[in-house]
């Protein structure tokens, strides 16, 4: 089997043609939906063959869509895991080797680096990141500067799930580049809610 590198995967996806049907009616440009989950073994979902943990939407997802089984994380952590993943470039070449941590508020990924949406974008899809982004503070470096059409969530590493802070208390909940306000509300409800609405207005 001919081994190619994922910036030869991310353009051959690209190159697809666009608005050609398959024979059995099957869109030529079907939806792409990737979950990255931070912390989460291999054997962790009932689809891997865990049996104390419930993950039914998962495994269903799983079995009707692809899965790529022999794939690897670059990292063990947030940030590098993140760029690599998006432009199937090693991390270190990047300037992402490690963890972007909250007080380092001038880190992020480059903006000269391609990234998959802006790759998807030339064959017409429109892509959204909903959730954690972790790849740079300023807005110089938000998800809406690197190829993603919508922005709901988070830039840090992590946030309190209620009042939607970092660690050092800075507020950081977005939509695109304006900062929300929803105290109160549940962090996980909220982007549930938000990618459901992106995939229904995005069919």
């Amino acid at each position: 089997m001919k081994k190619i590198s994922r910036r030869t995967l991310l353009q051959s996806i690209a190159s697809f043609p666009v608005g050609v049907r398959s024979v059995r009616g099957v869109p030529s440009k079907p939806n792409i939906v990737m979950i990255l989950a931070d912390d989460l073994g291999y054997g962790d979902l009932g689809v891997t063959g865990c049996t104390d943990i419930r993950t039914p939407c998962i495994d269903a997802l799983a079995r009707q869509g692809v899965r790529f089984a022999q794939a690897y994380s670059n990292a063990p952590v947030c940030s590098p895991t993140r760029a690599a993943l998006l432009t199937g470039k090693y991390q270190q070449r990047l300037g992402i080797d490690r963890v972007i941590y909250v007080d380092e508020r001038n880190r992020g990924l480059t903006l000269e680096a391609l990234l998959l949406p802006e790759v998807l974008k030339t064959a017409g899809y429109r892509s959204a990141i909903i959730g954690k982004w972790h790849l740079g503070y300023p807005k110089e470096y938000f998800p809406t500067r690197q190829g993603f059409d919508e922005f709901f969530g988070f830039v840090a590493g992590n946030v309190d799930y209620f009042i939607h802070t970092d660690r050092l208390g800075n507020h950081d909940l977005w939509r695109n580049e304006t900062e929300l306000w929803r105290n109160g509300q549940y962090f996980t409800k909220i982007i549930a809610d938000e990618a459901i609405h992106f995939l229904d207005r995005r069919r």
